[in-house]
């Protein structure tokens, strides 16, 4: 099963992020159900190794997040396949999930983490036009700010690939305490 372990968003605030996402007007904005903060990604796994996970993650005690949202940015390399909100303040939960995981038996490639929330999904095979819209987005809305949040959920997500985008289901949520 295609899986990962996100911070999901209160209801309110993803509502204004996907309206938000919705006026830049680029290529597939992300609908307010799926946006999150990604804290691992665990790809296809077979059931076993996710009630491994689950295990681990009940029995783990997490803190709850101060997450501050502040500038866009193009995700996915020298060809941008994403742009995201940047999000500070979620690293240390991040490594604890990490560590997690690997305690449950998954092995994970190493990426360096950039807590973000994807806003919108680009081309991707950008045309200039393409490209001068992303431009004209970072130059007015880069350096948006919303307010911080203390988020005290984290949850296990499964995640279904679709023609018209990916569908997310939340398998089991996780308290984060004080």
């Amino acid at each position: 099963m295609r899986s990962f372990i996100a911070l999901p968003l209160p209801e309110e605030f993803a509502s204004d992020l996907a309206r938000f996402a919705a006026r830049l007007k680029l290529s597939r904005p992300q609908p307010e159900e799926n946006l999150h903060i990604t804290l691992a990604f665990l790809d296809e796994q077979p059931n076993s190794a996710l009630e491994d996970v689950h295990e681990e993650l009940e029995a783990t005690r997490f803190a709850s997040v101060s997450a501050q949202f502040a500038s866009l940015e193009p995700l996915g390399g020298k060809t941008p396949s994403v742009l995201g909100l940047r999000v500070d303040g979620v690293d240390a939960l991040q490594k604890q999930v990490l560590s997690a995981v690997r305690k449950a038996g998954i092995t994970l490639p190493h990426r360096r983490f950039r807590g973000h929330i994807t806003l919108a999904r680009l081309p991707s095979a950008p045309t200039q036009d393409d490209m001068k819209s992303l431009g004209h987005v970072l130059a007015t809305h880069g350096s948006v700010r919303f307010d911080p949040l203390m988020l005290g959920t984290m949850s296990l997500y499964r995640s279904e690939l679709h023609p018209d985008g990916a569908r997310y289901e939340r398998l089991a949520d996780y308290p984060l305490s004080g």
